[in-house]
C-alpha cells in the first residue's frame, strides 16, 4: 500500500494543483459575455441546455451543435440558476477525469516523472489549456475530449478493445470529432492486425465501435436534427480548404498556431525525430491519431489553436516519447523557451469589454499578420538556439 501511494504522489500533486489553478483562474479570469454576439459556440450551446433544463420548448439548434448533447444535458441536471455555474461543475469534474486518464496514459508508456510534470504544466497552464480557455468560455463541449481521447489511446494500448463499444457512442454524442478518431484508429489496427498477422480481433471491435457511433450521431440527428439542415462535416472541411486555397496565408497562420498550442517543444520533439530518423517510428495509433488532429486544426474550423490543442492526449504525448532521451540542456531550453507562449500573468479578452481585436490577437486563426510575422521569427529563433545548443554540446569532452 506504501508503494503504490509513493507511485502515485506525482498524481496527487498534480490533481492538487490542477484543482487549485481552476478556483484561481475562476476568481482572475472573466468569462465571455455571450450575449455580446451569436458567433460564441456557447450562444448556441446554452440553447441546447435550456432545452433540457426544460427553460424551452423548442429544439432550434445549428449543426454541428445539435447533436452535441452530453456535457449541456449534464450540466442541466445541476442546481445552479447561472448556467455557467453548472458548465463549470462538469468542466471542473472532467478536468478531474481527465488528470487521472492522462496521468494513467503516460504511466502506462513509461514516461518519466520529468516529462509527465511537464506535460501537465503545459496542460493546466496555458491559455488554451484545459483550465484557463474554459474558464473564459465555460459554455463549452471541449473539456470531456481530453478524458475520452486519452481513455480510447489507454483501451487500445492495453488491448481492452470491448470497452471501445461504450467508449464511441457516448464520446460521439460529446463530439462528432470522434468519428473521426475512430476511423483513423480502425485504418492503423487494419494496417497493424495484415503485418503482423495478429488476428483481426482489434479491428472488428473497432469497426462495430465506429458503426454504432455514426448510428448514435444519426439516431440523435433524426431526435434533434438542426436548424439549418443540409450541412455536415465533409462540407465543413471543403470550405476550409477552398479558404487556404483563396489565401494561403491561412496555412502560415496554422503553422503558428500549432506552434503556440506546443511550443518548441513540439519543435524540438520533430528535430529530434528527423535527426535520429525515426520520426515515423513508434506507435502507430499515437503517431496517427497526432496527425488526425493537426489536421482538423486546420480544416475544421477557424480557430486553430484551440483545435490543436484538443489534440494534447495524442500530441503531447509523441512529444514526450520522442524527448524521452533527448538532453536534459536541450530539453529545458525548450521548455524555457516557450514560457512566453503560455501568457502566464495574462487574461483573455471579453470582446464585449475590450473590442474585437484585443480578442482576436489571442488566436493566431484571426490575429493580425504583424503578430504572425512574429511569432514566425520566434520559431526561427528557436531553431537557431536548437542549433546552437547541438554545435555547443558536439564540442564538449
Amino acid at each position: 500500500m506504501i508503494e503504490k501511494l509513493k507511485q502515485h504522489q506525482l498524481l496527487f500533486i498534480v490533481l492538487i494543483i490542477g484543482i487549485a489553478l481552476f478556483f484561481l483562474y475562476l476568481r482572475i479570469q472573466p468569462h465571455l459575455t455571450y450575449s455580446f454576439s451569436i458567433l460564441f459556440d456557447g450562444s448556441k450551446y446554452i440553447k441546447v441546455y435550456n432545452y433540457f433544463a426544460h427553460i424551452t420548448d423548442e429544439y432550434e439548434v445549428i449543426f454541428p451543435i445539435n447533436t452535441r448533447i452530453l456535457v449541456p444535458y449534464l450540466s442541466s441536471l445541476f442546481p445552479f440558476e447561472d448556467p455557467v455555474n453548472n458548465f463549470n461543475t462538469i468542466n471542473l469534474i472532467f478536468i478531474i477525469l481527465s488528470i487521472l486518464a492522462i496521468y494513467t496514459l503516460w504511466r502506462h508508456l513509461n514516461i518519466s516523472a520529468g516529462h509527465i510534470m511537464t506535460g501537465f504544466f503545459w496542460l493546466l497552464i496555458h491559455w488554451v489549456g484545459i483550465i484557463r480557455h474554459n474558464i473564459f468560455d465555460p459554455i463549452t463541449v471541449d473539456v470531456p475530449l481530453y478524458f475520452f481521447q486519452a481513455i480510447l489511446l489507454i483501451l487500445i494500448l492495453q488491448k481492452r478493445y470491448l470497452w471501445l463499444i461504450i467508449l464511441g457512442p457516448l464520446a460521439t454524442i460529446q463530439k462528432e470529432s470522434f468519428i473521426a478518431l475512430l476511423i483513423v484508429a480502425l485504418l492503423v489496427s487494419l494496417f497493424e492486425d495484415y503485418k503482423e498477422k495478429t488476428g483481426y480481433k482489434a479491428s472488428v471491435i473497432l469497426g462495430l465501435s465506429l458503426l454504432l457511433s455514426i448510428a448514435a450521431k444519426s439516431t440523435f440527428a433524426y431526435y434533434f436534427p438542426p436548424s439549418d439542415p443540409g450541412k455536415n462535416s465533409i462540407i465543413v472541411i471543403f470550405f476550409h480548404l477552398k479558404e487556404t486555397l483563396v489565401n494561403p496565408f491561412r496555412f502560415i497562420r496554422w503553422i503558428v498556431a500549432v506552434f503556440t498550442a506546443y511550443g518548441p517543444l513540439l519543435i524540438l520533439a520533430f528535430w529530434a525525430a528527423v535527426k535520429s530518423k525515426t520520426l515515423t517510428q513508434g506507435n502507430r495509433y499515437i503517431i496517427f491519431l497526432s496527425l488526425a488532429y493537426l489536421f482538423l486544426s486546420h480544416f475544421a474550423g477557424g480557430d486553430m489553436t484551440r483545435i490543436a490543442f484538443l489534440g494534447f492526449p495524442f500530441i503531447m504525448t509523441w512529444i514526450l516519447l520522442k524527448l524521452e532521451h533527448t538532453g536534459g540542456f536541450m530539453f529545458k531550453a525548450a521548455f524555457i523557451a516557450g514560457i512566453p507562449l503560455l501568457k502566464i500573468l495574462g487574461t483573455l479578452s471579453d470582446p464585449a469589454l475590450h473590442g474585437w481585436d484585443k480578442f482576436y490577437n489571442w488566436f493566431p486563426g484571426y490575429a493580425n499578420p504583424i503578430i504572425i510575422f512574429l511569432w514566425l521569427a520566434y520559431i526561427v529563433l528557436c531553431l537557431a538556439m536548437f542549433r546552437i545548443i547541438e554545435r555547443k554540446l558536439a564540442k564538449l569532452p
